[in-house]
């Protein structure tokens, strides 16, 4: 492998600047090539000094005056504490919002002091309605502004009380042979070890002091450093991550005290998905905790001890911030500073790409030292900042920056500490405490860390002899913000593929990649590669990577291989849905299907799609071609167990605007059939139908207002058919034509012939000879089309699992009444969330009537519908979106089953396609999903469907890039599921 060399580009050098976590101590944390404090030099006049002298005298006696004052009074401190409570309530499930703080309250302060006994904070515990702490909340002593909350997990607040601690120190004092008589009444420490304590003063004991601690239950000690040293494992905190999501609305002041920063260019809110939290498993491993946690969150988990050797921890004050950064370059070309026989990590032997960057006062970075972060955390980027762990002055400590939101003011951080508040997982910052206090420590010193993104574009699965292509797009992640970047030269990308499984026919598997060289810069390779059998591309990967150089204090200069992996891409996002279709499932397989609709003519495109769901047998399947001309042979196919096959029906019959087709089959199949037309920017779709009729019902239909209504015709049989057509309006019957369809042919009927300018439409085809019938609709100049297989016949239930009313998605149920009765029919519907009461209306005799489902749930991105009538009906599903620039239509179901087949289905590239299982029963199914793509079966989701509940699942979540794939969706209760699919125009 041909491997390039990087070096650390500095505006100092190329050694970075040092802070160390020191847990242990108050004072002497070292910033290698940097002073804290700065020399100002006085080149002024005499008056100047004595103005600076006045100005300084102010500030002195501003600052007794504030001493003088003494801490908030509780009741203020409460008081501010029960405002945040109603404020992040109300944010419900935003980042940072705490839905179950809508009935709570705040209990009684706690007054903290810092070490040297000035009052520092109150903790107000957040109460339930049960008077159980919940949460905690941390307010400024000084000034009363809140400064963070967090959960609260412990039995009771505090853990331990003060009558308590003062039963135990003078239990442990007389265990030692000392007089207790002295001993104080105890306040609340933050000690430099990061812990509170319940602080005693004993004038006449061998000892001055005693601590003993609040938030776990241990032995008193003379110093706090004495306490027992936190030594638990990551496997002993619970590994909690929390989904976030981004928040679409203006940005809002941020309340009293919160500072004026120049926004980012992300949403107001975000909080990144799926960080695992790791607790820190010495008191002075916060350094290696925080990256163990960025490690995980990539992939994958590094050991924590791993990280503290090679970060160079020391047993008292932790890890530099530049030994932590070179911690994340670390690879298989370099030795652990603290153990000769680590070469890289164990679980990882390639080094991650790393930045970082000092936001210090009067630097460049200084005024986006707010929008930066929240810039990388939109990016999904996490940031390791070195921050004080309280009020200064205290101690070093490293955090993991995850989240914010500017409504709430608030940054969001995994800190590895976990003993009290404010620490654990997802601790909420006041964000001008965090940056413009916390984060002084430092100077404002950060860093991130991530291994380079490779996503790998390729088929999910191919057969033996295709030539297909893998794309690998490679991106060194980071961004714009960070100073101290590391620039590769010559980085590579190598092509993993099993030589027995594939042939690369394009050149090498190891290629340069163009276009790396930067954090935040990207580049592409590909490959033409020939599969040699049939199967699934799982074990295809590209591994990229190159040489970067840096140097630090305890390495001095040094080489290490930063890169990643890729197998696959992400699923691809959503489509410009220039076209959508849908299609109810087929609750059982069968050896025979017709598809009445079909056209290969004047740019249609017309594909059969063919799903095997005997995961153990193969099967012979023949298809045969209806025309206006009469009958054309088509393919005949081995289909292999659980997979899909698809067939282009020009392949066979092209230039032909009427076929439809008929699919016979050695054992039980499902099929449908897709049409696309106008450059894909209109598409169909409808399942089969497995046996010909002598009657069949369309419910929708509408020829005004520029939209069109087909009814299709498939005559299967040798004889001729004599087909009627009769019609029902929202005004009573119409009388259709009456023509001789020959045998194995098709005819196509516009309904505008016979009934022009009707809004509401229903049709029904009768027949001397069973035959097949479907019904194509268009609208807004064929910019939309849907097409549905006719009903065999009414029924007093209907089920349709699609349905959404929310953003610009139009949903519409349509009742056809074929009776010479009024029907009066109910509607129900089904969301996510569970039931929602529908209209009840009278459909006339003969008739059809429509309904808005919006007009009865709004604003619902899933929901199903129940049409139960007192009279057999028909009931039919069209929803519209984008203004219309697409539409699909389904016919219903007339009664949940626990297995249905879906045939169609594809996730390449311009492809979206969506599972919908509606559960209408009163009691809770499982729900299994399986795919089927032309390698054969892909085990899908497996989970509870509440009872009167409809759920959605996009396939591409489990297969993705694959164009052939269809679906089993199983119910351990009945169920009823459909298909959409949206995608892009050609």
């Amino acid at each position: 492998m041909r491997r390039g060399w990087a070096r650390c580009r500095h505006g100092t050098g190329n050694r970075l600047r040092d802070a160390r976590c020191e847990p242990g101590q108050l004072s002497g944390h070292r910033l290698h090539g940097r002073m804290k404090m700065r020399r100002f030099e006085l080149i002024a006049t005499r008056p100047l000094v004595a103005a600076l002298a006045f100005i300084l005298f102010l500030s002195i006696s501003a600052c007794a005056w504030a001493a003088a004052r003494g801490p908030v009074p509780p009741s203020e401190a409460k008081e501010n504490a029960a405002r945040l409570i109603l404020k992040v309530a109300a944010a419900g499930n935003h980042p940072g919002g705490m839905p179950r703080w809508r009935s709570a309250r705040a209990g009684e302060p706690l007054l903290i002091s810092s070490s040297d006994g000035k009052p520092s904070e109150y903790m107000v515990p957040v109460l339930d309605s049960s008077n159980k702490t919940i949460s905690t909340v941390g307010v400024d002593a000084e000034h009363g502004d809140w400064h963070w909350y967090s959960d609260y997990s412990l039995d009771k607040f505090p853990l331990v009380s003060a009558s308590e601690a003062s039963s135990m120190v003078k239990g442990w004092m007389k265990r030692k042979g000392m007089g207790v008589s002295s001993l104080s009444v105890p306040s609340l420490r933050i000690a430099p070890d990061k812990r509170i304590y319940w602080f005693f003063k004993s004038d006449g004991s061998r000892i001055a002091e005693v601590y003993a601690p609040v938030f776990s239950k241990e032995e008193p000690s003379d110093k706090p450093c004495s306490a027992s040293k936190l030594t638990r494992t990551t496997d002993e905190m619970s590994s909690k991550t929390v989904t976030g999501a981004s928040v679409a609305k203006s940005r809002s002041s941020r309340g009293a005290g919160a500072p004026v920063f120049q926004p980012g260019t992300g949403p107001v809110a975000y909080d990144i998905e799926g960080i695992p939290y790791h607790a820190q498993e010495t008191s002075w491993w916060c350094g290696p905790a925080s990256l163990e946690m960025v490690m995980d969150y990539f992939g994958p988990d590094v050991n924590q001890g791993e990280i503290a050797g090679v970060a160079n921890q020391g047993v008292s004050y932790g890890v530099c911030n530049s030994e932590l950064a070179r911690a994340a370059h670390f690879s298989n070309k370099s030795v652990s500073i603290q153990n000769i026989n680590l070469r890289g990590y164990h679980e990882r032997s390639s080094g991650y790409g790393m930045a970082s960057a000092f936001w210090e006062d009067g630097s460049a970075n200084y005024d986006r030292r707010y929008a930066d972060i929240k810039d990388l955390i939109s990016q999904d980027i996490p940031v390791i900042a070195l921050t004080y762990y309280w009020d200064p002055p205290s101690s070093g400590h490293f955090r993991v920056v995850k989240g914010y939101n500017d409504d709430l003011g608030i940054f969001i951080v995994h800190d590895p500490w976990y003993e009290g508040s404010p620490s654990g997982p997802d601790v909420n910052f006041n964000q001008a405490q965090f940056v413009d206090t916390l984060w002084e420590y430092s100077n404002r010193w950060a860093m991130i860390a991530a291994p380079w993104i490779v996503d790998v574009n390729k088929p999910y699965s191919v057969t033996a002899g295709q030539t297909f292509a893998v794309t690998a797009d490679v991106n060194y992640r980071g961004s714009g913000p960070m100073a101290e970047q590391y620039s590769v030269e010559n980085p590579t990308a190598t092509l993993q593929a099993g030589s027995a499984d594939y042939e690369i026919v394009s050149g090498p598997a190891n290629e340069p990649v163009a276009g790396i060289d930067m954090t935040g810069s990207a580049g592409a390779v590909s490959w033409t590669v020939k599969a040699l059998r049939t199967r699934r591309t799982d074990n295809i990967q590209v591994v990229a990577q190159g040489i970067v150089s840096g140097s630090t204090a305890a390495y001095g200069d040094y080489e290490d291989t930063i890169g990643g992996v890729g197998a696959g891409a992400p699923p691809a996002g959503p489509t410009t849905r220039a076209w959508g279709h849908d299609s109810v499932g087929a609750s059982s397989p069968s050896e025979t299907w017709y598809l009445a609709e079909g056209c290969t003519g004047d740019g249609f495109e017309t594909w059969v799609l063919v799903q095997n769901p005997n995961a153990i047998l193969e099967t012979n399947v023949k298809l045969d071609f209806q025309t206006s001309q009469g009958k054309f042979d088509g393919p005949s196919v081995t289909i292999l167990p659980g997979s899909r096959m698809t067939f282009n029906v020009a392949d066979w019959v092209p230039n032909e605007y009427d076929v439809s087709t008929t699919v016979t089959s050695q054992r039980a199949v499902v099929a449908e059939r897709a049409v696309y037309a106008f450059s894909r920017t209109v598409g169909t779709d409808s399942i089969g139908a497995k046996t010909p009729l002598a009657k069949w019902y369309l419910a929708e239909g509408c020829t005004n207002g520029g939209m069109e209504t087909w009814i299709l015709v498939q005559n299967p049989n040798s004889e001729d058919a004599r087909i009627t057509l009769s019609y029902m309006t929202s005004h009573g019957p119409e009388t259709g034509p009456t023509a001789k369809l020959p045998g194995n042919s098709r005819m196509t009927f516009n309904v505008a012939d016979s009934v022009p300018d009707e809004w509401s439409v229903s049709t029904v085809v009768s027949s001397n000879r069973p035959v097949i019938a479907e019904r194509s609709m268009y609208g807004n100049g064929r910019t939309w089309g849907h097409d549905s297989v006719g009903a065999p016949g009414p029924s007093l239930n209907w089920y349709l699992a699609e349905g959404c009313t929310g953003a610009g998605f139009e949903t519409w149920v349509l009742v056809q009444n074929p009776n010479d009765e009024a029907a009066s029919v109910t509607l129900a519907f089904m969301t996510e969330s569970g039931p929602a009461s529908g209209p009840t209306a009278i459909v006339p005799a003969n008739s059809r009537k429509t309904f808005f489902v919006a007009d009865f749930v709004p604003n619902q991105w899933s929901v199903s519908t129940t049409v139960n009538s007192t009279m057999p009906v028909i009931a039919e599903r069209a929803m519209y979106g984008n203004n219309r620039s697409w539409g699909h239509d389904s016919i219903g179901v007339t009664q949940p089953e626990t297995t249905w087949y879906l045939a169609e289905g594809c996730t390449g590239a311009g492809f979206e396609t969506w599972v919908l299982a509606q559960n209408p029963g009163d009691e809770d199914t499982v729900v299994t999903i399986t795919y089927m793509t032309p390698a054969g079966p892909v085990p899908g989701p497996v989970e509870t469907l509440p009872a009167h509940t409809r759920k959605t699942y996009n396939i591409a979540d489990t297969v993705s890039g694959e164009w052939q794939v269809s679906t089993m969706v199983t119910g351990s209760r009945p169920i009823i599921a459909e298909r959409a699919m949206y995608g892009n125009r050609q």
